[in-house]
């Protein structure tokens, strides 16, 4: 255009060529172009192009961060990123570093500046080395970070005192880190005891040697130190108070079962100064037992005293199928028995019988009641009673048998023994038909 006075040759940069083609950079302020051609009255120009005007810088390239320990708060430094007519990304390369905005810039806009920080994370130890890039429509700018973060030490002690205890015992181990760490303790026989959740756990009698160290964590190193301590274990004694089951007499003492009534260890029982094949009369007895634990790793066997009640044993008596029907001087065996095997005893009131060592001889004549029973002893309780009743004649009849008429048998006696029915009449005995089987 032909206002001159608007063109400010300071804002722009010259170009004297003859070339068919050039190109320059303008400043960021130059708002007119100029075109003429020296020494002449015309020229024609063609192709003329002019750009948009980027830019992107940042206001250093690298930057260092001190060192710091685990979970300190995050370091911090400010950056500017100076910027015309873009809008660019911020990011880092390693995630140990963070920015405020992760992005920047704007259309239409010339020098501009943007501030943001950058934050060096502590959260993992370690040397840490990245970038902040910020880039965009062709254009980047690198900011080199780096930094270190570094564990805590810590150390351990242990002033329990430790050096024996009993199988059964629960010891809570007391080691303390002093980061606040839980400590881990190793065994130097695991068949003996380990340590879970720091309670040793026993399984059987001996010594160990338990370490105690602390393996550190993200925040911590590990312990500078560690402490062992030897430990005898020894076997617990149980507690124990046998009884034992009632026997009744013929039983062996073996036979008796065995119990602890405190029942807090598993074992068995064994007698020490009695053949458990034993039978004993009854009564009552005071033994020496031993008592076998089932973990014989844990307890020790221990010996006691068990009382033994030995009770009497029934007894019964039977008499069945004996003759009731008895002749003078003709004796008969009773089929009374005992299941003890002791003598029956016998009892009668009319001494026209006598009945030794199982033998019943009748001697006179008449009706009698036997009683056989026995009145139990030391071992035996006694017997309920049996009574048999028993008719004894002489054993005479007469030539032809007697028989009674209809008549009789209907108006004479009757009764029943052993299931049978037999009549009685004028001191003679009929069977149920009227025949006579005896005379009294």
């Amino acid at each position: 255009h032909n206002n001159w006075s608007q063109v400010f040759s300071s804002e722009g940069t010259s170009i004297i060529s003859t070339a068919s083609a050039d190109s320059a950079t303008l400043a960021t302020t130059t708002r007119f172009l100029k075109f003429a051609a020296k020494g002449r009255s015309t020229a024609t120009f063609r192709n003329i192009r002019v750009s948009e005007l980027k830019s992107l810088a940042v206001s250093t390239d690298e930057w260092p961060f001190g060192n710091a320990m685990v979970d300190d708060a995050p370091a911090t430094k400010t950056v500017t990123i100076n910027w015309t007519n873009i809008v660019a990304t911020v990011k880092t390369t390693d995630p140990h570093f963070s920015v405020s905005a992760t992005t920047v810039g704007q259309k239409n806009l010339i020098n501009q500046s943007t501030t943001i920080t950058v934050s060096y994370n502590h959260q993992e130890a370690g040397t840490h080395t990245g970038y902040v890039v910020v880039s965009g429509e062709g254009r980047e700018a690198r900011i080199k970070v780096s930094g270190s973060t570094e564990k805590y030490s810590q150390t351990l002690t242990w002033s329990q005192t430790l050096t024996e205890c009993l199988t059964t015992d629960k010891v809570e181990l007391t080691a303390h880190a002093s980061s606040g760490l839980a400590v881990g303790y190793e065994s130097s026989d695991p068949s003996i005891a380990v340590v879970k959740e720091g309670v040793l756990e026993i399984y059987a009698a001996g010594t160990i040697t338990l370490t105690a160290s602390q393996e550190g964590n993200y925040k911590f190193l590990p312990a500078k130190n560690t402490i062992s301590k030897d430990i005898t274990i020894n076997k617990a004694t149980p507690v124990v108070a046998p009884q034992a089951e009632i026997l009744v007499y013929g039983q062996t003492v073996g036979q008796a079962k065995l119990e602890d009534t405190i029942g807090e260890v598993a074992g068995t029982f064994s007698y020490i100064d009695i053949d458990p094949n034993s039978i004993l009369p009854a009564g009552d007895y005071v033994f020496s037992v031993l008592f076998t634990p089932e973990n014989e790793n844990i307890y020790n066997s221990v010996s006691s005293s068990v009382a033994l009640h030995i009770q009497k044993a029934p007894q019964t008596i039977v008499w069945d199928a004996q003759q009731n029907n008895l002749v003078v001087g003709e004796t008969v065996a009773s089929t009374a028995t005992l299941s003890s095997g002791l003598d029956i005893v016998y009892a009668y009131t009319s001494c026209i019988l006598s009945i030794e060592n199982g033998l019943i001889v009748p001697e006179n004549e008449g009706e009698v009641s036997v009683v056989a029973y026995h009145p139990g002893n030391e071992n035996y309780l006694p017997t309920t009673v049996i009574v048999k009743d028993f008719v004894i004649s002489d054993g005479t009849v007469s030539a032809a048998p007697v028989e009674l008429t209809d008549e009789q048998i209907s108006n004479a006696r009757k009764y029943l023994k052993e299931g049978k029915v037999f009549i009685d009449y004028q001191n003679r005995t009929y069977d149920a038909n009227g025949i006579l089987v005896n005379i009294y």
